[in-house]
């Protein structure tokens, strides 16, 4: 079986998203992010979408139109992506949310840094834990 290759992420801010990329990039790791502006466009391309080329499913929770618990729901009841990991990567820091998140079904829960540096270092974090174990190296 092929290893995972493709981190998705689902984020509506574009600013974020163009961090993230940086901060993948400074990784130089072979794996390609796919973004999905909000959680609505990535659930509608989720037939499409080859889960066993993904190695995570990257989700902020305030997003307009589906926000990030529909998207942890839908997830893990579609059978090709109830066992993707899903790492939610926001700015909300809500103990309850947090709860919540684990109980619909994702595996980390992660705020966003505000410092770049930081960034990079949770980047690091996320590929090495969520692309680098368990046999899935890229």
């Amino acid at each position: 079986m092929k290893n995972p290759t493709h981190l998705i992420f689902a984020e509506d801010n574009p600013q974020d998203v163009r961090l993230f990329r940086y901060a993948l990039d400074q990784l130089e790791t072979p794996v390609s992010l796919v973004h999905y502006e909000n959680g609505r466009t990535l659930l509608e391309a989720l037939p499409t979408i080859y889960a066993a080329q993904v190695a995570c499913v990257l989700v902020d929770l305030n997003m307009p139109f589906v926000d990030g618990f529909k998207v942890i729901t839908a997830l893990r009841q579609n059978s090709d992506f109830k066992y993707v990991p899903i790492v939610v990567f926001t700015s909300t820091n809500s103990n309850e949310e947090k709860l919540k998140c684990y109980q619909l079904g994702a595996n980390g829960y992660v705020s966003k840094p505000l410092e770049i540096e930081d960034l990079v270092a949770t980047v690091r974090h996320i590929c090495n834990f969520w692309l680098y174990t368990n046999d899935r190296v890229v």
